[in-house]
C-alpha cells in the first residue's frame, strides 16, 4: 500500500538475513606503478624527453648540485682522466613500447548480512505521505579469495643488462690505482653516486631490478620500498606473499546504514487503501543521506583498513519515481502494481582503498602516494523498476505477493592523483563498475489490519518473504529471507 490515510502512522520493522556471492574472473591486472620504475612513459620535460626521476631509463639526469648532473660529472671525469666509466645516459630501451607488467586475476566475494530495517510513514493528508527509513546492519561479514597470474615485462633486458654491466665496471674500477689516485673530492662524488644507485639503502637503488630482472613478481622484490609492513629487510616479496597480505581476508562491519527521507503524493485515481476498483498513480521523491560507515583513511588506521567494510554508499542520493497499480476488487482482491525510479547522486570525497590489484604498487604507502589519501567519487546513475502482483488467499486474512525487481547502474567516475587508477577502477578488461541485476521476491502476508476482522485493539500485519537473484552482471548473486511486522497508529 503506497500511502496511508491522513493523520495515520504506519510503523514497519523488518528483520532480514542475506547471503550473497560475487565471482569476477579474468580481470586485467595493470601494475603501472611498478612498470614505470623500469621506464616511466608518463613523465616528460618541456623539451619532450622522458624525464622520470625514479626509473632506470636515464639515471644520469639526477642532479648532484644546482648545475651538475650525474651524467655531466661522469663525462667530464672520463674526459679528464681517460676513463671509460658508465655515464648513465638515456637509451637501452625501445621507448615506443610500454614496460608495464600485465596479468590476470580472479576474485570471489562471499557475504553474510543480518539487519533490521525501520520505516515510518505518516499521512499528512489522504493524498500525501511522508516517509523515514532507517536501515541498521547488525552484522555484515565478507570473505575474499583471489588468484592471479602475471607475465614478465618484455623488452627491458637492455635496461637491466646496462645496470648489471655498469655495476660490474664500477666494482672493478674501485679496486684499481686509477681510482685511488683520483682527487679525494672526485672519489667521494663517485662513491656517492654508486651508493645512491647500487647500495640497498640508496635513494635510487636499482638492486631490486637486478634481482627481479624481467619477472620481479615471481623472482621477488628485495627492497623495503616494495614491501608491506609485515615484511622486513632480508625478506623476498613475491606475488603470492602480496596476495596473502592484501587478499584472502575476512572483512566485517556493522552499524546504521544511510538514512532516507521521502514524500509520496497521489497524482491520479483513488488511494489504494480505499480498496476501490480502478487504477492509481503516485509520484515519489526520496533523499538518502550518507550516514553509514565508509572505510577510514589508511594513513590513520594503517593495515586495519584492509579488514573494514563499507556499510554506507558514501554519497547523497536523490530518487525520483512513479508508482501505481490497478485494483480489480474481485473476490480475491487481486491487484497489479509497479514502479520506476531514477536515482542520482552528488560527488563526494572518500578515503582511498588500499588494494594490491588497483594500487599499481606493492607497498601501501606507495599506493597512497600514487593515488592520494582521498579521491572524488561520482556514483553512476541508477534506474530501478518493479512490477508485482498480489492476490488474497483468505479474504482479509492471507495475502500473497510476487514481485520482479530490476536494478541498473551506470559506470562510476573516479578522480584521484593517478588517472590510470581512475580508469582502472571505473572499468577494465573483465570488469565494469556499471552493473545490472534482476531479483524475484515472494511474500506471504498475515493480515490483522482490516477493521471488521481484526483481533485485539491494535491493527497489524505480518510478512514473511524471500528474495532471490535470477540474473546479474558484476553484482552480488544473493538470497535474502526476511520477516516483518507493520502496525498502524492514529495521530492526534
Amino acid at each position: 500500500m503506497p500511502t496511508v490515510p491522513a493523520n495515520v502512522f504506519r510503523v514497519t520493522v523488518e528483520n532480514y538475513s542475506l547471503n550473497g556471492e560475487l565471482d569476477i574472473f579474468n580481470q586485467e591486472l595493470n601494475m603501472h606503478g611498478i612498470g614505470r620504475l623500469y621506464f616511466d612513459d608518463a613523465t616528460k620535460n618541456d623539451s619532450g624527453y622522458y624525464s622520470g626521476s625514479n626509473d632506470l631509463y636515464h639515471m644520469g639526469d639526477q642532479f648532484i648540485n644546482d648545475t651538475l648532473t650525474v651524467e655531466s660529472f661522469l663525462k667530464t671525469l672520463n674526459t679528464n682522466y681517460a676513463l671509460g666509466l658508465p655515464v648513465f645516459n638515456s637509451g637501452y630501451y625501445d621507448t615506443t613500447r610500454s614496460s608495464i607488467p600485465i596479468g590476470l586475476f580472479s576474485e570471489t566475494f562471499k557475504m553474510e548480512e543480518r539487519g533490521v530495517n525501520f520505516r515510518i510513514d505518516y499521512g499528512i493528508s489522504n493524498d500525501i505521505m511522508l516517509t523515514a527509513v532507517i536501515p541498521n546492519v547488525i552484522s555484515q561479514k565478507q570473505t575474499y579469495n583471489t588468484s592471479s597470474t602475471i607475465d614478465k615485462i618484455y623488452g627491458i633486458d637492455g635496461l637491466v643488462n646496462y645496470h648489471t654491466n655498469a655495476k660490474a665496471i664500477l666494482d672493478s674500477f674501485f679496486t684499481t690505482n686509477s681510482f685511488l689516485t683520483l682527487p679525494k673530492g672526485k672519489r667521494d662524488t663517485l662513491e656517492m653516486i654508486y651508493e645512491d644507485i647500487y647500495s640497498p639503502g640508496g635513494n635510487h637503488s636499482v638492486l631490486w631490478a637486478l634481482h627481479g630482472k624481467d619477472n620481479p613478481f615471481s623472482r621477488g622484490f628485495i627492497d623495503s620500498r616494495f614491501m608491506p609492513p609485515t615484511y622486513s629487510t632480508g625478506d623476498t616479496v613475491t606475488i603470492d606473499s602480496l596476495e596473502l597480505y592484501y587478499g584472502n581476508l575476512n572483512k566485517a562491519g556493522s552499524g546504521v546504514n544511510d538514512i532516507s527521507l521521502g514524500i509520496t503524493a497521489l497524482i491520479k485515481g483513488s488511494p489504494t487503501w480505499i480498496d476501490k476498483k480502478g487504477g492509481v498513480l503516485y509520484g515519489r521523491v526520496l533523499l538518502s543521506f550518507p550516514f553509514g560507515f565508509t572505510i577510514e583513511s589508511f594513513n590513520k588506521v594503517g593495515s586495519a583498513q584492509l579488514s573494514q567494510l563499507n556499510i554506507g554508499s558514501g554519497v547523497t542520493r536523490i530518487s525520483l519515481g512513479l508508482l501505481g497499480g490497478y485494483n480489480w476488487r474481485n473476490n480475491k482482491r487481486s491487484r497489479i502494481y509497479g514502479g520506476i525510479d531514477i536515482r542520482l547522486s552528488t560527488p563526494e570525497l572518500l578515503n582511498t582503498p588500499v588494494s594490491f590489484y588497483s594500487g599499481a604498487h606493492t607497498n601501501p604507502d606507495s599506493i597512497i602516494s600514487h593515488v592520494g589519501e582521498k579521491y572524488k567519487f561520482k556514483e553512476g546513475n541508477w534506474i530501478n523498476s518493479m512490477i508485482g502482483y498480489e492476490v488474497g488467499v483468505l479474504r482479509n486474512r492471507v495475502l500473497f505477493k510476487i514481485e520482479s525487481k530490476t536494478f541498473s547502474k551506470a559506470r562510476d567516475t573516479y578522480t584521484s592523483m593517478d588517472s590510470d587508477w581512475d580508469n582502472w577502477m571505473a572499468e577494465r578488461s573483465g570488469f565494469d563498475s556499471a552493473f545490472s541485476k534482476w531479483d524475484l521476491c515472494f511474500e506471504t502476508w498475515l493480515l490483522n489490519s482490516k477493521a471488521a476482522e481484526k483481533f485485539g485493539p491494535i491493527p497489524f500485519d505480518v510478512v514473511f518473504g524471500l528474495k532471490k537473484t535470477i540474473n546479474n552482471k558484476y553484482a552480488f548473486n544473493d538470497f535474502k529471507f526476511y520477516s516483518g511486522i507493520t502496525t498502524y497508529l492514529q495521530g492526534w
